[in-house]
C-alpha cells in the first residue's frame, strides 16, 4: 500500500484485519511509526481497533530484501501519481498488478508507466478522514468497484477481486471508466462547497444553488459523452439522462434528486475545503482541472466548470477568499431555465 492516508490507511487496516500480509510505505515518518506501534487507530463506523501495520518509508523499503509485491495498491493524492509509482517500478514483478485508489482519473497515467494489461482501475465507496498520525476515521459504509481500462477481465483481475474481496463488498465492472467518471462528476459538484464553505447539505439548500450544481454537472456529462464514455447511473447521485433534461419536468425530477443527495451527504465537508484550511495543495488539477482540460480538447464549451476551477486555484494560492459571492458567480453564468 503505496499511501496511508484516509482511503490507503483504511484499505491497508481492514486487509490486514482479514488476514492479508499488507507493507504500508508513507512518507511521514510519525505516521510510520505509529502506524508500526502501537498501530493504526481505525474508528468509525465499523468499530474501533488498534491494528499494527507492517509499515516504513519507501526509501526503507527499496532498500530492503522483500520479494515484489503480488498487488501494488496507489492510494497518494493525483498529483503525486508518477513521482510515488516511478522509483518503486525496479522492485515489481512482470507479473504485479498496479492499482489506484485514487480521485480522479489516473489510471492512463499509470497505465503509461506500468502498461494497461497490469493496471486496475478502483471505485473507492466508503468515505474515511485522515484525523492525525497513527488514526483514521471511516465515516461511512461502502465497497470497491474495480475494472481494466479495456473493459477486460482476466486472472489477475479475478485475483485482485479476491483480494479486496476480503474485506470489502466488491465487484468487477466491464466499463470502469464510467464508473470513475461518474465518481469524478460527483467531486465536481462536491467540490463547489469549498467555494463558500459550505456543506454538502448547504450547497443543495436552494433552487438556485441546484440549478447552478445542475449546469456544472451537465457541462461534465457532456464532456465525457463526447470522449466515448458511458457514464454510470448511481441512484440518487447521478442520473445522466435525467439530469441533460433541459424540460421543467426533467430540472424538477433532477432537483429531486440532488435533494436525495443533499440529505444524505448533509454534512460532508468537501476535501478541498479541508484542503484550503490546512493550507495544502488541492486535488482540484485532476477533478474540475480535468473536466475543463478534456472539454477543451474535446471543443465543449465548459464556462462554469472553467470559472469554478480557475477561482478554487486562486483561493488555493491566497488570492481569494471563500465567500458566497462565488456561487453568485457561478449562477450568473447559468443559461435561463426553459420555459417549456
Amino acid at each position: 500500500m503505496v499511501g496511508a492516508g484516509a482511503v490507503g490507511g483504511t484499505v491497508a487496516g481492514r486487509l490486514v484485519q482479514a488476514g492479508i500480509d499488507v507493507r504500508v510505505l508513507d512518507t511521514d515518518t510519525d505516521h510510520v511509526r505509529l502506524l508500526s506501534s502501537p498501530g493504526l487507530r481505525l474508528s468509525g463506523v465499523r468499530g474501533v481497533a488498534t491494528i499494527p501495520l507492517r509499515a516504513s518509508t519507501p526509501e526503507q523499503w527499496l532498500g530492503g530484501t522483500e520479494p515484489a509485491p503480488e498487488a501494488l495498491l496507489l492510494a497518494v493524492r493525483s498529483q503525486a501519481t508518477e513521482a510515488a509509482l516511478r522509483p518503486l517500478l525496479g522492485r515489481l514483478a512482470p507479473q504485479t498488478q498496479v492499482i489506484s485508489l485514487q480521485n480522479g482519473i489516473n489510471e492512463e497515467r499509470i497505465a503509461a508507466l506500468v502498461g494497461a494489461e497490469r493496471t486496475v482501475g478502483c471505485v473507492v465507496g466508503f468515505g474515511a478522514t485522515y484525523l492525525t498520525p497513527g488514526q483514521i476515521e471511516q465515516t461511512s459504509k461502502g465497497g470497491l468497484v474495480i475494472g481494466r481500462l479495456d473493459g477486460s477481465t482476466d486472472a489477475g483481475l479475478e485475483e485482485v477481486c479476491q483480494l479486496f474481496s476480503a474485506a470489502f463488498r466488491t465487484r468487477i465492472s466491464p466499463n470502469i471508466l464510467g464508473e470513475l467518471w461518474s465518481k469524478m462528476l460527483i467531486n465536481s459538484m462536491t467540490v463547489l462547497g469549498a467555494l463558500a464553505g459550505f456543506l454538502t447539505g448547504e450547497l443543495l439548500a436552494t433552487d438556485e444553488r441546484k440549478r447552478t450544481v445542475l449546469a456544472v454537472l451537465r457541462e461534465g456529462i457532456a464532456v465525457a459523452r463526447a470522449g466515448g464514455v458511458e457514464l454510470v447511473k448511481l441512484e440518487g447521485a447521478l442520473e445522466p439522462d435525467v439530469f441533460t433534461r433541459q424540460d421543467s419536468e426533467g430540472v424538477q425530477a433532477s432537483f429531486r434528486i440532488l435533494d436525495r443527495f443533499g440529505a444524505t451527504f448533509e454534512a460532508v465537508k468537501s476535501v478541498t475545503w479541508r484542503d484550503f484550511e490546512l493550507g495544502r495543495p488541492t486535488e482540484v488539477d485532476f477533478v474540475t482541472g480535468e473536466i475543463v482540460r478534456r472539454g477543451e480538447a474535446a471543443g465543449v464549451s465548459v464556462p462554469l466548470n472553467a470559472t469554478a476551477y480557475r477561482m478554487l486555484k486562486e483561493i488555493e494560492r491566497g488570492e481569494r477568499s471563500i465567500g458566497v459571492e462565488n456561487l453568485a458567480a457561478l449562477a450568473s453564468l447559468v443559461p435561463a431555465p426553459s420555459s417549456r
